[in-house]
């Protein structure tokens, strides 16, 4: 139980996420479900448009007089379902167009975002599956049509638990989507007559039993249920009352511990970074310094091979002239590559 003296201290706490008899509910519109629900962390709608998308596979070929190479790209289509709203023009598919669907009316219907606009999206690799690429991107589900709810009662103990620490710590508080009871997600919308409920309990413009098609959307709502335990290596902080919200629930909350290393008497300071753990399940305090232990190796572990990669990709580049040259005989390349890549993983190394 957190306590005024500890206030601003260092502690470990163990416990059971809960939303105590609080409902949880979307924002209020012709997309929300029937009815607020219980025992809910989060909640949220995404949307999916199933559209075209651009692949590209290459083949190359050694020349056969010379040293050079012939690389043929060729493009083809494939279509999915997408979180990211609907795609433009195809590159080199220019008569083959993405049908917009209702996803329009879907965002008139959802009212205005919670946030502004989200940053232009990130560059990704070609050929990456619509679902994937949507993880890389971080689909914002703040964004209509999408939405999503935190409770603003979730606490564990004594220790109330913010919006931002739930939405940061997704391994821990968000790794259990489970779906909306069917009962809950209407059966039809009147001012969007195209959709209907399947029976997986999502909504769909897809006709029952049939493939979906370009421009079809479909609608899933997921939740994530409290109960689950959690452990915490953080700053005790007092709870300030929000303009908005009101005075908090609950009386203390938790932040980053900032470690500070002060030197000939506290003139000279030097900042060690903050500590702040946050795991699922329950873990006492010698099994989560353990748990900090092995992340800090896995780290080690992982630039250490990114480091040894680079080092035999550089030796590699530095044969390649000898290795060009090789490639102008065919049995020899061969040979020639094989044996200047072997000596560059032994010098690497």
């Amino acid at each position: 139980v957190p306590t005024d003296e500890h206030t601003g201290d260092l502690v470990h706490f163990v416990g059971k996420v809960s939303v105590d008899d609080d409902v949880l509910d979307l924002k209020s519109g012709a997309l929300n479900i029937s009815s607020p629900l219980t025992k809910a962390l989060v909640i949220k709608r995404t949307c999916s448009i199933y559209q075209k998308f651009e692949q590209s596979a290459q083949q190359t070929k050694n020349d056969m007089i010379g040293a050079g190479q012939t690389t043929t790209t060729t493009f083809s289509i494939k279509e999915d379902w997408t979180p990211m709203g609907p795609q433009g023009q195809l590159e080199h598919f220019p008569n083959d167009p993405n049908s917009r669907g209702i996803w329009d009316e879907l965002v008139t219907e959802s009212g205005p975002s919670d946030t502004a606009a989200s940053p232009a999206a990130m560059k990704l690799p070609p050929n990456l599956p619509p679902q994937m690429a949507a993880l890389f991107q971080q689909v914002d589900l703040t964004q209509s049509p999408h939405c999503m709810s935190v409770s603003k009662s979730a606490h564990v103990g004594g220790f109330g638990l913010s919006r931002d620490i739930i939405m940061t710590e997704k391994a821990v508080f968000q790794s259990n989507w489970m779906q909306v009871p069917a009962e809950l997600v209407p059966d039809h919308i009147e001012s969007l007559p195209e959709l209907r409920k399947d029976y997986n309990g999502n909504l769909t413009t897809v006709a029952e039993g049939g493939q979906p098609t370009n421009g079809d959307v479909m609608i899933k709502f997921e939740y994530i249920a409290d109960g689950f335990d959690a452990s915490f290596i953080v700053q005790q902080v007092l709870l300030d009352a929000d303009p908005e919200a009101g005075v908090p629930e609950h009386k203390y909350g938790v932040d980053k511990q900032k470690i500070i290393d002060e030197k000939c008497c506290g003139k000279i300071t030097d900042d060690l970074g903050v500590i702040w753990m946050v795991r699922a399940g329950r873990h006492d305090l010698k099994e989560m310094i353990m748990m900090a232990k092995e992340d800090e190796k896995a780290v080690t572990k992982v630039l250490r091979i990114l480091c040894w990669i680079l080092l035999v990709a550089g030796w590699m580049m530095l044969f390649s002239i000898f290795t060009t040259l090789l490639s102008t005989l065919p049995l020899l390349g061969a040979l020639g590559s094989a044996a200047f890549f072997i000596v560059a993983l032994i010098v690497g190394t």
